[in-house]
This record gives structure tokens, sequence and C-alpha cells, in this order.
């Protein structure tokens, strides 16, 4: 009987998982835009913290950047985490491509219950980063190596080029807070469907991120602008 009512539990929380990935899967335009509204948000708040030195100092040498607000981190028994949200990648000029929109998703095997929300910012700092982004995929821990991003003030005298030993630095905030965030065993895709309510059209995360096939929509500018303003605020 017991073994009975743990397998209960055990296909409803993966239902629960696979409902909860389900609406992301059919995102219209308004989705859309409203996504990319609130990670213009999310810089805006994270790089303008007073103790974003570190993080600014990652995002001025930069190859692209991972916003994914409200991620999701739900369990019992059976945890998982789920999220979307947009990738936009650094041109050949040093401007800021449209962005493309992803997932990431993670599954973990434990005893834990709750469910909480957390915003995830990552910063892609060399080429392998960024091709795993442009291949549509990527898998952290093995197409790219991820690491919890130095924090604060103080942090940011101490970092070097030869100091960036991860392709991807992640932070996270949950309940107000920013911190360096661990993302070993999860991983990223395109969200193709977004894309296309987005666009109005079919087009790949290279043909995006590139900046070669299509224009910043008008309301992805505020975005943009959010991180050229940050690109330009020299360390202290």
């Amino acid at each position: 009987m017991a073994k009975g009512v743990r397998l209960f539990w055990l296909v409803a929380v993966i239902g629960c998982l696979l409902m909860a990935a389900g609406p992301a899967l059919a995102v219209d335009k308004n989705e859309a835009r409203l996504e990319v509204e609130k990670a213009a948000i999310l810089v805006q708040q994270f790089m303008g913290s007073p103790d974003a030195g570190a993080p600014r100092w990652l995002l001025r040498r930069s190859k692209a950047v991972i916003i994914i607000p409200d991620m999701v981190k739900a369990g019992f028994v059976v945890g998982g985490k789920y999220g979307h949200g947009v990738v936009l990648a650094r041109k050949a000029d040093g401007s800021w491509s449209p962005p493309s929109f992803i997932r990431t998703g993670a599954a973990s095997v434990g005893f834990q219950i709750g469910a909480q929300a957390m915003d995830l910012f990552m910063v892609v700092v060399n080429q392998r980063g960024l091709d795993g982004v442009l291949h549509n995929q990527v898998k952290f821990g093995v197409d790219a190596s991820v690491v919890a991003g130095p924090w604060g003030r103080a942090t940011e005298a101490g970092l070097t080029g030869a100091s960036l030993k991860a392709d991807i630095y992640s932070y996270s905030r949950s309940k107000g807070a920013f911190a360096g965030a661990s993302l070993e065993g999860a991983g990223l895709e395109t969200d193709a469907e977004a894309n296309q309510a987005y666009y109005g059209r079919v087009l790949s995360a290279s043909e995006i991120l590139t900046g070669s096939q299509v224009s910043p929509p008008p309301e992805a500018q505020r975005l943009i602008d959010a991180l050229t303003h940050f690109d330009k605020i020299p360390p202290k």
C-alpha cells in the first residue's frame, strides 16, 4: 500500500511539472512581449544594484546574456526547475542583438516540498558558451561550464581576463536578494514557438542573435538600451 501511495505522488508530481511546461509551448505575441519587458526590468534592477560591480565587469566582456524572470522551483519527492526567458548576443560591432526566446529546465530526486520563484541572470563570457546557445541547445556542465558568479563591489577589483575559468557565470534573485547561482545539471533550449509568435515567422536562434535576419521590435529596444547603458558604466 505504501509503495502504491508513493507511486501515486510520483506520477502526480511529474504530471504537474509537465502541465506547468505546457503553456510555454503555446506562447502568443503579447505573452512574448511581456517576457521581454520583464527581462528589461530585471536587467535594470540587477545591474543597477550598488553591489553589482563584478557582474557589470563581466557584462562588458560578455558574448551574450541569458535572462529568465520568474523561474519556478517546485517539488514533492521529485523536484524540478522550469523557466522561460530570452537571450541576447553581442554582435560584431559590439551592439546587442534582438532577443531570442529560450526555455530552461532541470529535474532532481530527493525529499523536498514547496515551491518558490526566482529570477535568473547569466553572463556568457566566451565562444564555447555562445556556440551552445546558437546551436539551439546547451546542457550546463556538459556543453558549457557554468559557475555561480562573483558578487560585490570589492570582488570587481580582483577580476582579470585570466580569472575567467567558466563559460557562463550565473546569478539569481530570490525574495529581493541577489546572489551567485549554481545550475549544474540544468540546460537551455531555443523556444521556437515563442520566436515565431514574436517575430511572425520561423527563425533560428542563430538568425536572430547574429542580427542579420531581423531588426529589434520597438518593444525590445528598452531591453537593448538597458544592456547598452550598463556596458558603458566605467569601472570604479
